[in-house]
């Protein structure tokens, strides 16, 4: 095992904390809020307002890598990732606020195009500080199992803002606003400039970086060559591969368990299959901050590669019994669920991404060069395409099992049973798949 070095203080854990929490409420906010304003407020078409959330983040995403190598490549009296931090939080903060300023009195259209737009600059100001924030936590210990315990104290907050999120809306609905549409553009830029703006800022000025000796020789490698070096690691690949299949097909599952639990456990009865909805994400809730203290427990002492085989041969079990968990009149069974199927989840943000780390340590050693910009840029663009796929491939699979919305509680059985499959076999298939792929990856702990 590596030696031990000086431990990161706790302040410095609860800065990177409020950094991750600006990252949360700048990737939520946006779905929490825009739904029920510009869809059942203001009356845009949903189609048109999901492609108005979802195109743009597609298309933002394909300068990551761009914003990623300028950033390792930045020389700076402050560093490499301070600057970033210091300025764009706050124009991500303007551009969330401005987002909600839309006057009421324009058509649909130009309300849809101005915030197509607005959403656009939003995203591109966004990537220009999340990624080099997360590269700041991946580079904040040289310590392999330090950084497992750095990623998971801040995975801490994300699941703290899942909790907090929902509330927000309400909370602009408030009659001391005076109405939605003033309350809106109050609790946006209140969430603008406290969640994003300053928390965002928080780490670039509390924060000292760490200095490589390869950081020096200020090296340059064009972008794509470090794009394909990255790719060209075999260890990388499995990785990434496990992030698509979790969020293709484990995701594809996370969308149909609403529909059998209105449809299957419910009878078609929306407002009781919304409470049971309730018990399961509350319980998911709860049981994550559970799964990310014995993940990091187990890493710990196991090391990150046995402890994804762990999770993911728990996950194959879970999947198995959503079959039997998932039946009518057992409403509480569904922490079951969650105690079984949670961990799959913040394994990504706490196991992988801090494997990713340890890979970014041995592309170092191999070409004398610090590109945490490159690797984490490589991560995001995977997984917001994943994310924009899987958002339709789930759409489709309903059409194709022949679900229809106006048939309400009539569904067809063939309908209901192949919910019944998707959300049990989604499971199964993901995690069975994420357990073969964690297998292959050969990067242990003696290695690092």
């Amino acid at each position: 095992m590596p030696v031990q070095e000086k431990s990161v203080k706790l302040q410095q854990r609860i800065i990177l904390g409020f950094g991750f929490l600006a990252i949360f409420f700048s990737h939520q906010g946006l779905s929490i809020f825009a739904t029920p304003y510009y869809q059942m407020t203001l009356g845009v078409d949903p189609m048109w307002l999901a492609l108005g959330i979802k195109l743009p983040a597609v298309v933002v995403i394909f300068f990551a890598p761009y914003i990623g190598n300028l950033s390792d490549k930045c020389r700076s009296r402050y560093g490499r990732r301070r600057p970033f931090l210091m300025v764009f939080p706050w124009l991500s903060c303007v551009c969330f606020g401005c987002i909600w300023m839309v006057p009421t009195s324009w058509s649909i259209n130009t309300q849809v195009s101005y915030f197509l737009v607005m959403v656009t600059l939003f995203y591109f100001a966004n990537s220009l500080w999340v990624i080099p924030l997360k590269c700041l936590t991946y580079e904040a210990s040289t310590n392999s199992q330090e950084r497992t315990s750095i990623l998971a104290f801040v995975a801490y907050f994300f699941k703290f803002g899942g909790i907090t999120y929902q509330w927000l809306f309400p909370l602009a609905q408030l009659s001391i606003f005076g109405g939605v549409v003033i309350g809106i553009k109050y609790v946006g830029w209140g969430i603008a400039l406290v969640c994003i703006g300053l928390f965002g800022m928080l780490p670039g000025l509390f924060i000292k970086e760490r200095t490589y000796k390869s950081q020096q020789k200020n090296k340059s490698i064009p972008i794509m060559s470090s794009i394909k070096a990255v790719l060209e690691i075999r260890n990388m690949r499995i990785l990434l591969l496990i992030i698509i299949t979790q969020f293709m097909l484990g995701s594809l599952a996370a969308n149909i368990d609403y529909y059998v639990l209105v449809y299957y456990m419910n009878d078609g009865d929306i407002a009781q299959g919304a409470i049971s909805k309730g018990i399961l994400s509350s319980s998911y809730a709860v049981m994550g901050f559970v799964s990310v203290a014995v993940i990091t427990k187990l890493s710990a002492k196991y090391g990150k590669r046995q402890t994804l085989i762990w999770v993911y041969t728990l996950g194959v079990f879970g999947g198995i019994m959503k079959w039997f968990i998932y039946q009518p009149g057992q409403e509480w069974f569904l922490i079951l669920d969650a105690l079984l199927c949670v961990s799959v989840w913040p394994s990504l943000g706490v196991l992988v991404s801090s494997m990713i780390t340890d890979l970014i340590d041995s592309d170092e050693k191999k070409h004398d060069l610090r590109r945490e910009g490159i690797f984490v840029s490589v991560q995001m663009w995977t997984l917001q395409i994943t994310i924009a796929i899987s958002a339709i491939f789930s759409g489709a699979a309903l059409n194709w099992i022949g679900f229809d919305a106006e048939l309400a509680s009539a569904q067809t059985d063939s309908s209901i049973m192949w919910m019944r499959i998707l959300l049990t076999g989604g499971t199964i298939l993901s995690a069975l798949i994420c357990l073969i792929l964690a297998k292959q990856y050969d990067l242990d702990e003696r290695k690092v």
